[in-house]
């Protein structure tokens, strides 16, 4: 599964206005909300602020991939957003996180569920990636290096790999 299958412009947001974990969730709740994948945003925020006191999915650099599994989730969707100043989301590295890409999906779909969060986390560890998505100006500029990326990684065919539930891979 490619990333520009589940990201669209509508769900990628240049520059989040919340100051915190909580606000910048509720923002890209609400993208992922308008453009119509959940059909209770409340019961998903819940869903993904429940699994973000399991355990951070903030995984150091500046990047957090806050993902859940719901039934108010009509399909595996994701919302991108960066965050000027950072938030504190209690980083495996304690440093503030720039980077959100948020995941949704319903509770059926596992193995798309952990393709689509590997690819995510491939994206962001790239430097030259990340840079590009933080050089942007617009949601369309952060597509086209999402379409670029997609387009790499497809050539290289790359296996995702779990061990106890965990994604291992590979930067690119």
């Amino acid at each position: 599964m490619l990333l520009e299958d589940v990201l669209s412009k509508k769900t990628v947001v240049v520059e989040l206005k919340g100051s915190d974990k909580k606000s910048v969730m509720e923002e890209l709740t609400e993208c992922l909300a308008d453009e119509k994948v959940l059909s209770d945003k409340d019961a998903f925020l819940s869903a993904i602020m429940e699994r973000e006191e399991l355990e951070s999915t903030a995984i150091g650099g500046g990047i957090a991939i806050p993902h859940a599994k719901h039934e108010s989730v009509k399909k595996i969707f994701c919302a991108l957003g960066m965050v000027k100043n950072g938030v504190e989301f209690n980083a495996l590295d304690g440093k503030p996180v720039t980077a959100v890409f948020m995941v949704a999906s319903p509770p059926d779909l596992n193995r798309e569920y952990i393709q689509v969060v590997a690819r995510a986390a491939r994206l962001l560890k790239s430097d030259v990636m990340m840079q590009k998505i933080a050089a942007a100006t617009s949601p369309q500029e952060i597509m086209k290096v999402v379409l670029d990326f997609d387009r790499i990684l497809h050539k290289a065919s790359v296996e995702v790999s779990t061990k106890e539930g965990r994604v291992i891979h590979k930067d690119i």
